[in-house]
């Protein structure tokens, strides 16, 4: 019986064995899945996370560097430019005493050279480009420009290079000239738009003088590029305004009165170059003035006084 009893014992404990084993790999069993299970999800949300996609740079921010969608530009009132026109960061050079300071830009809008200098630049043909639009809108197409060398003179614009320019009526003159043109990959253009300007000459307080509406001139003899009557047609200082006093004349000859931008040295140095580039033989050269002469049977002279830049003249003297 004890043997019998003894062996039972034994079968018991190697039962229990068997059982906690078991449960042991159930348990086992049960926590590996999970971790699998968790390690999916993880990598499930992983995957379906979104994308971001960089936003492509329109063609003109990468042809000019710094471009951003054109408003206006300053100094240019009703400047149509093409549409979804972008324009670069501006560059300014002249602007000293009785200097233009000149502006530039580059300009990039997708659609030919045309859309800014086609069509009949007439004041009155329907507009069909930039430049078109601005001549419609009373700016002259006089093509001129100041001289990069040295931003008072001006210069005939060529060809290629299209040059209007302000009335001079209330304020000075301002040049908008066009040119350097280029096409790029996918109909895309680029230009150069260059602004000149001069801020107003500051005159003598006198309404004797200077009255009204401010009346500027480019040329002795007016404002346009071209003239029937050479002898006076030489060009004026920048920012020149013609005083609204008509009197002032003696025997044989008269007196035109003006204010200009700069000082004494700059006006009296422009105005010697300038009757010179016209012909004039220039003598009794002094601080403040000179006498020019042109021509033979009959001779022209001018006496050249300026005593200040906010109000000097020229002694018209009649022909003989």
């Amino acid at each position: 019986m004890r043997l019998s009893h003894l062996w039972d014992s034994r079968r018991l404990l190697s039962y229990c064995l068997i059982v906690a084993a078991a449960i042991a790999l159930a348990m086992c069993g049960c926590a590996v899945p999970a971790a699998a299970n968790e390690t999916s999800s993880a990598t499930a949300t992983a995957t379906s996370a979104s994308t971001v996609t960089p936003t492509p740079q329109p063609p003109c921010t990468q042809l000019v560097t710094g471009a951003t969608p054109l408003q206006s530009v300053s100094g240019v009132p009703g400047l149509q430019a093409p549409a979804g026109t972008y324009i670069g960061p501006a560059s300014t050079s002249g602007g000293g005493a009785g200097q233009y300071a000149v502006t530039t830009y580059t300009l990039c809008f997708q659609g030919s050279e045309a859309n800014v200098d086609g069509g009949q630049l007439t004041p009155s043909a329907t507009p069909t480009s930039t430049i078109g639009y601005l001549v419609h809108g009373g700016w002259k197409l006089n093509n001129l420009f100041p001289d990069p060398t040295n931003f008072a003179y001006l210069d005939y614009c060529s060809n290629a290079h299209i040059c209007v320019n302000s009335s001079g009526s209330g304020a000075p003159f301002t040049f908008v000239g066009f040119d350097q043109y280029a096409s790029h990959t996918g109909g895309y253009t680029t230009f150069r738009l260059q602004v000149g300007r001069i801020a107003a000459p500051s005159c003598l307080n006198d309404p004797q003088y200077y009255s009204g509406t401010p009346k500027y001139t480019i040329y002795e003899d007016g404002n346009s590029a071209s003239s029937t009557s050479p002898t006076y047609h030489f060009l004026m200082p920048p920012g020149t305004r013609v005083s609204s006093y008509l009197g002032g004349g003696t025997a044989g000859s008269t007196y035109a009165y003006f204010c200009g931008a700069g000082t004494q040295a700059t006006i009296v140095n422009f105005l010697k170059q300038a009757m010179q580039n016209d012909g004039y033989t220039i003598s009794s050269v002094s601080a403040s003035g000179f006498h020019a002469q042109t021509g033979s049977n009959p001779t022209y002279s001018i006496d050249v006084s300026v005593t200040s830049p906010g109000n000097y003249y020229l002694r018209v003297f009649v022909p003989f």
